[in-house]
This record gives structure tokens, sequence and C-alpha cells, in this order.
């Protein structure tokens, strides 16, 4: 069977295209540029403003503006979802070999709502994994403490390290899940084991995200208005993997 049909039955051969990411993502970055810079725009206002509701509610001294300050905490971290989310399509689709090229495509990756609906029971699921192991190596910690402090941090460290582990084979989930339109146990499952077959390449991309978005902030954070929409061009360039020895797809060849 053909991976581009099954990709979980070889992952481990497919490889990401570290090498052409970048020009693929100008390419698209070109055909639509102010609906990126708007779409990031509209996602950084909604994450910095209602941040910002969200603190000053927190500070006074009523308790219902506390609590009504949490909840508007909350809301900061899902409502930039859907910015996001159509942030992330739209490089899809505007890379080379987007969906404009690849009408047979499956339709769930064309419905917004289906597809916001996947990512935030895939952020869910992520969360409560963090969050269960985070409070798994506290209390495995705090029994440790009183016999050895030494297993005590051991236990913080190694815990530390393996959620950190957890979180970088998560990198590509959400734009698996766009770019297939799968489930979110199935994205999270491929972006493990695709993280996993190429470590090397993730750490290049990390570093290269990384690089992009503090440039961004640098220039006086007007600057990620235009580094935050390259990131999702590169992260949506990178789930068109490629297996060697195979002929790549159509859909994932640049132009000439």
């Amino acid at each position: 069977m053909d991976h581009f049909n099954d990709p979980l039955a070889s992952i481990s051969a497919e490889r990401l295209p570290i090498a052409t990411i970048i020009p693929r993502a100008w390419i698209g970055f070109r055909k639509a540029p102010w609906s990126f810079i708007g779409l990031t725009a509209l996602m950084l206002t909604c994450l910095m403003g209602l941040g910002v509701v969200a603190r000053d509610l927190q500070l006074s001294s009523n308790r219902f503006f506390q609590y009504t300050g949490d909840l508007v905490l909350v809301m900061a971290a899902l409502v930039p979802l859907a910015p996001l989310l159509a942030l992330l399509q739209l490089a899809d689709e505007h890379l080379p070999g987007g969906l404009d090229r690849d009408p047979e495509q499956p339709a769930s990756r064309r419905r917004f709502l289906w597809l916001l609906k996947q990512t935030c029971g895939l952020v869910v699921l992520e969360v409560l994994i963090g969050i269960g192991g985070i409070s798994s190596i506290r209390l495995l910690s705090q029994f440790l403490a009183p016999h050895s402090g030494v297993l005590a941090s051991l236990v913080v460290v190694l815990g530390g390290f393996g959620i950190a582990i957890w979180l970088v084979g998560q990198l590509l989930s959400i734009p698996l899940l766009i770019h297939h339109g799968y489930r979110p146990l199935r994205a999270m499952e491929h972006s493990r084991k695709l993280v996993q077959a190429n470590r090397l390449k993730v750490l290049a991309l990390l570093g290269l995200l990384l690089g992009i978005n503090l440039l961004g902030l640098m220039a006086a954070s007007l600057g990620l208005l235009f580094s935050v929409p390259f990131s999702a061009l590169l992260l949506m360039a990178s789930c068109r993997t490629h297996t060697p020895g195979r002929r790549e797809s159509r859909r994932n060849m640049l132009p000439t």
C-alpha cells in the first residue's frame, strides 16, 4: 500500500523535506501576503487583548472579577485557536501542490468547523496528558523527598526531560491533522513517529522557527506579522514528506 494512502504504515521511511521548506514557504506567502498578515494580526490581537483583560481582572480585589479573569484567561488560550487554524489551513492551500491543485483530497480538509472541532479535541488531549505527566512527577518527587533528595531531584529532571521530548514529538500534530484530515489520536501518533524518525531534521526545524520568531520580536514585535505566517508555512511544508526510493507525489513537488 502506498504510504500516501496510509501514512502510518511507513512513517519510519518518511523524510521531512527540510531542504525545500523555505522556498516552498516563500512561494506560498507570495500568493496571499495580506491574507496571511491579516489572520496573524487577528490571532495576536485575540491573544494579547484577552490576556491583558484577564490580568487586569485577576488583579482586582473583588472575588467575582478574579473568577471572571480566570475565565477570560482560558478564553485567551482557546479563542486564538480559530485564527491560528485558519492561518495553517490557508498555508496548506497556498503551498505548492495545495488544495487548489488537488481537488481529490478529502472533503474534511476543506471544512473549517470540522477541523476546528478536531483541533480543539487534540489540544484538550495534549493538555490533559501534560497535566497528568506533571502531576505524576510532582507526586512521585514529594513521595521520595523525605527518603532521598537525590532521587526526588532525579525524578524531576528525568520527568521534565521526558515531557519536553513528548512536547517536541507533538510539534507536527496540528499541521498533520490539517494536511491529512486526521482525527486527533491519529495526528498525535503520526507526529510522534515522524519526529522520532527525523530527529536531526526536527531539531533544525525548531531552530529555524525559533530564529525567525526571535527576529520578529526584535523588530518591535511588528515583525511577528511576517514571522508567524512564515512559521505556519514552514510547518505545513514539513507535512509534505517524501520516501527515499519512491517518486514523490505530484502534489508535493515544487513547480518548475
